[in-house]
């Protein structure tokens, strides 16, 4: 008999445990604005994050990717739309989940603070562009 052994990084430990799903091209994983149920470990595909608004903003994040983390972890509404762009294998984490997993293995809190503030960087980084944006004065034809 085997003994389990958990695993000592939190990537490993979220691929392992996670409820799998597949999803195809043009599945929306939840909406801005959606209260948040949980975070998704992108395990195949691609899955692409945008606010809505412009796509050419959109970001898309391959295996490894947390979707949803910042929203999980605040329990608050998720401040963008997931789609997947290329079929997916997903794995997916509910806030209670997530909780238990943190509870049982509070090093991995310190791992998630670190994607967490990366990820809350970029978010930054995409609101900033998208405010540019608007504030660029219209572009109007002459028209003689």
């Amino acid at each position: 008999m085997t003994q389990y052994t958990a695993p000592t990084d939190l990537q490993t430990a979220l691929k392992q445990n996670c409820e799998r799903s597949r999803r195809r091209r043009g599945s929306v994983l939840f909406r801005r604005g959606e209260n948040a149920l949980g975070m998704f470990v992108v395990l195949a595909g691609k899955v692409s994050l945008d606010f809505g608004v412009d796509s050419k903003f959109a970001r898309s994040y391959g295996p490894g990717a947390l979707v949803g983390l910042p929203a999980t972890l605040t329990r608050r509404t998720y401040s963008m739309t997931a789609t997947v762009i290329d079929d997916a294998e997903l794995g997916f984490w509910s806030l209670d989940e997530l909780d238990l997993l943190l509870q049982r293995r509070p090093d991995f809190c310190r791992q998630l603070l670190v994607i967490l503030g990366e990820r809350m960087a970029e978010n930054q980084q995409m609101a900033k562009a998208l405010l540019a944006k608007d504030e660029q004065p219209e572009q109007h034809s002459a028209v003689v």
